[in-house]
């Protein structure tokens, strides 16, 4: 009977542990204002209010729609109209903690508390809010940020800046980027109106409301294109995740056709210029060099 209650004790504080983890809370798609795709693994689906994302998770915005992502501390990631978004890592947690990478939109970081962690990469440069609210507005490799309250720290590497309430800055392509003491017109003129007022929470009403994607298909060559071509740093992960539709035709012929944008993925297309050499037999009956 005691060794039957020691049991008992030990399983549930076995079990302890792995509940409290499977309870942590998960980042949100709290707002869905029209329609948003979720790219996971190598299906794509249509986003719903409600559902969890996941690290690796690729979401983008319709070119006239408004998505909300909320964490379970109060900060909260808005996308604009054509936002495209991957969640390079989306972990659980009671504060925000999130690694984006946006190709291209327009996003809104607010609620950033002292314990949150995210960071933005876009291809202008990294953006990390310290705390407060943040704008960003990502076209065509040109960034721009515009620190609405609170701080931020903004790299383009190897330089860090830390940007206060008021702040903005701006960067066109490669050239260097600037700091100004207000928001261009042109920022201004390209920022979302929905961005103007601070949108509710609904963190609440899906809190312990959980809702799965509608799937749609698997995605195609075209699907993920602009995916394939990013940076390598951002691509290289997609070689593994994609390898298995590289074995549809369609998908295939597109990979070659573009392989110079992507040329990591000769190994998987042509393995066989990659298998080793053998060593060249020696001639039959082949004699050894005379010595001097």
């Amino acid at each position: 009977m005691h060794i039957a209650l020691r049991m008992h004790w030990a399983f549930a504080l076995l079990a302890c542990p792995l509940a409290a983890v499977a309870q942590e809370p998960a980042a949100t798609l709290t707002l869905l204002d029209g329609q948003a795709v979720l790219m996971r693994g190598v299906t794509r689906y249509a986003l719903a209010e409600g559902v969890r994302l996941q690290s690796g998770d690729i979401v983008e915005v319709g070119e006239k729609e408004l998505a909300e992502i909320e964490f379970a501390d109060g900060a909260a990631i808005s996308l604009g109209a054509g936002t495209r978004m991957l969640a390079t890592s989306m972990p659980r947690g009671k504060s925000a903690t999130a690694d984006c990478y946006v190709m291209r939109g327009a996003l809104k970081v607010s609620g950033v508390g002292k314990a949150a962690k995210l960071r933005i990469t876009t291809p202008a440069f990294t953006l990390q809010p310290v705390d407060g609210t943040s704008v960003l507005i990502v076209r065509d490799g040109d960034g721009s940020v515009f620190i609405e309250t609170g701080g931020a720290r903004l790299t383009v590497a190897p330089t860090t800046l830390n940007l206060k309430a008021g702040d903005f800055y701006a960067r066109k392509g490669g050239q260097k980027g600037a700091v100004a003491p207000r928001p261009s017109q042109e920022f201004m003129g390209g920022m979302p109106k929905a961005f103007f007022d601070p949108l509710p929470s609904r963190m609440a009403r899906y809190k312990d409301r959980e809702a799965q994607p509608k799937r749609i298909d698997e995605v195609s060559y075209a699907d993920v294109e602009a995916w394939l071509k990013a940076p390598l740093a951002i691509r290289r992960p997609f070689l593994a995740r994609f390898e298995p539709r590289a074995g549809d035709p369609k998908f295939r012929a597109s990979l070659e056709a573009n392989l110079r944008f992507h040329p990591e993925w000769d190994p998987v297309l042509y393995p066989e210029k990659y298998e080793p050499k053998e060593p060249a037999a020696d001639p039959a009956g082949a004699r050894p060099a005379a010595t001097k």
